[in-house]
């Protein structure tokens, strides 16, 4: 059979073969924004181009959230502790670790303090196809700005105060090389056609002189075509992953507090949360992929052709002699022809997705209450309960993909295909509720250590797109499915204060374990803390300049960042914190 014909069989048996291969090229690339499904152009039959889908996205998801927020506080003097200050409290940045500390603000104050971080992640995966490495980036940002003012109000001791600071922390950065190949896939299809014909010849014979015979003789074909295709595709596809992510979420707090008695004070911030006009909440997830197929085909055409005949006629004698009929019937044996027919083709497909969710317009409050109580000239206890929160903003979700298809010597550009989609939603996060209890010992006048236990209720955390069910934030789960357990923290600090003729300069330090949420078990941090400072002058002008160091180590964390990979990191931190504060 010429091979036109082998071609035209395959192709007829294309759609079916086409759609079994289309789907054994699909893809998943596991980001830290979801999986995302690549379905590869592959060969067909003869060469022929299968294209496929449209990558697919995951649902919508939030920003992640891969280390806890900020411990519900701010400041170098509190954070040289480690954040053991609910029970201390005694400066500006009281408003955010326990409002009920700013009656001990005894003159007017304005403070501002700066961040800096860098932070180092040493990934690490059982998977020799999921090729991981390290990451380190860079952060600066205002943590705390304030202004209180002390007064009297109904005979009681008032303070009040203004403030800004940053609550919530988005920054991340991720890289990874991944493959993945497909052991070989067959596939065979048959397909069969019955064409039957008849045919009907008549013929006139002069037998002899004055004899004759007319006869007619018909023909009943019948031919089985029988096509089969064999198919065996091997597909291979190799990305290169970047994620980046970055945004804050601050809060302008207004706060208060007034002292009910002598040694009982009581507190109360209203947090009202945006997201940051400088440091806008997004991700952005590029995977640059190269895929190849290559398809190995077999056809064979097969006929078979069966015949039965029939005739019947006259002989034809001179008169008076009468003519003569005859019939009869039979068959010829089968014939039989076939013809195959094979071929390799392959495709490589060079592609680029790009996916960028951003958060606009987020708004929400909540209030944090805060209670101080002097027991001794020796002993103070603190508490503080910030309240859960919801978050509503409008997420934006853009995605580009761009693919070209080319022979497999690359010679030859097949297909070129770009798609481009951008979809906005409205969106709910529901930020968890968070406990803290404090206790300081002052030992004398210039020594005391500080001690905090803390909980957060992240099993609370949840969010919502409109038009969508509830979902784990940090796997994109149904809410309920893969459940986060509440976490816990335990602070210690300690200061000693140099008091020389005009200047004081303060010496901490403190230790800190923490919980932040991950899927399964939560992901356990320490950290240790050093600061210092200098007061200079005397009241009421008086400034006091502040500085902190805290180093950060969490071992094989991060689980939650890629799901399905086994991926483990090791995160070094890095802040270092200033402050100065000016009293009037």
């Amino acid at each position: 059979m010429p091979r036109s014909r082998i071609g035209i069989c395959m192709l007829a048996l294309g759609s079916l073969l086409g759609t079994q291969a289309a789907r054994a090229e699909d893809f998943v690339i596991e980001t830290p924004a979801g999986p995302v499904t690549i379905s590869l152009d592959h060969a067909g039959p003869q060469g022929s181009l299968v294209q496929g889908g449209a990558p697919s996205s995951p649902a919508f998801r939030p920003p992640s959230i891969f280390s806890a927020p900020l411990p519900s506080g701010s400041g170098a003097r509190a954070l040289g502790l480690a954040g053991a200050f609910t029970a201390v409290a005694d400066d500006a940045t009281a408003a955010s670790w326990n409002p009920a500390g700013l009656i001990q603000l005894e003159r007017p104050e304005a403070s501002v303090m700066l961040r800096a971080s860098r932070e180092r992640n040493a990934y690490n995966s059982d998977s020799d196809a999921f090729r991981v490495g390290v990451n380190s980036y860079d952060d600066e940002n205002l943590n705390y700005l304030s202004c209180a003012y002390p007064l009297t109000l109904l005979n009681r001791n008032v303070v009040l105060s203004i403030n800004y600071q940053e609550a919530y922390d988005f920054n991340q950065r991720f890289s990874a090389a991944a493959s993945e190949g497909r052991p070989p896939s067959s596939s065979a299809s048959t397909e069969t056609r019955v064409d039957t014909s008849t045919q009907v010849d008549h013929f006139e014979n002069e037998l002899d002189e004055g004899v004759t015979a007319s006869i007619t003789f018909v023909t009943h074909l019948t031919t089985r075509h029988t096509s089969a295709l064999r198919e065996l595709l091997q597909a291979d596809l190799v990305n290169d992953l970047e994620f980046e992510q970055e945004g804050i979420i601050d809060a302008v707090t207004p706060a208060m507090a007034v002292e009910i008695l002598p040694q009982l004070s009581l507190g109360l911030a209203v947090n009202m949360y945006q997201d940051s006009a400088l440091h806008g909440i997004r991700s952005k997830t590029t995977a640059s992929y190269t895929g190849s197929s290559t398809l190995d085909s077999a056809a064979q055409e097969t006929r078979v052709t069966s015949s039965t005949y029939e005739y019947e006629g006259l002989i034809r004698y001179p008169p008076p002699f009468p003519e003569i009929p005859f019939s009869s019937s039979g068959e010829f044996p089968d014939f039989t022809d076939s013809s195959t027919s094979g071929d390799t083709s392959g495709v490589v497909v060079d592609g680029v997705y790009e996916e960028e969710n951003v958060l606009d317009d987020l708004r929400g409050f909540n209030t944090t209450l805060g209670l101080l109580w002097t027991v001794s000239r020796f002993l103070s206890l603190g508490g503080s309960v910030d309240l859960p929160w919801v978050a509503d903003a409008e997420q934006t979700k853009t995605i580009r993909d761009t693919a070209t298809t080319y022979n497999a010597a690359r010679t030859r550009v097949l297909d070129r295909s770009s798609t481009e989609s951008l979809v906005s939603k409205d969106v709910e996060i529901t930020f968890p509720a968070y406990f803290a209890l404090g206790a300081v010992w002052r030992w004398t006048d210039r020594l005391y250590t500080s001690l905090d236990v803390s909980q957060t209720l992240w099993s609370d955390f949840a969010f919502q797109a409109d038009g969508e069910e509830k979902i784990n934030p940090l796997d994109g789960s149904p809410r309920g499915e893969n459940p986060l357990d509440d976490t816990w923290a335990v602070r210690s600090g300690i200061e000693y204060l140099l008091v020389f003729p005009r200047v004081e300069i303060p010496l901490r330090a403190g230790v800190a374990w923490e919980e932040r949420p991950a899927i399964g078990e939560p992901d356990e941090y320490w950290s240790a803390s050093v600061g210092t400072g200098i007061a200079l002058g005397r009241e009421p002008a008086r400034w006091i300049l502040d500085a902190a160091y805290v180093f950060t180590q969490g071992d094989d964390v991060l689980g939650s960042l890629v799901t399905d990979q086994d991926l483990r990191t090791d995160v070094t931190e890095h802040q270092f914190f200033v402050s100065c504060i000016k009293h009037f």
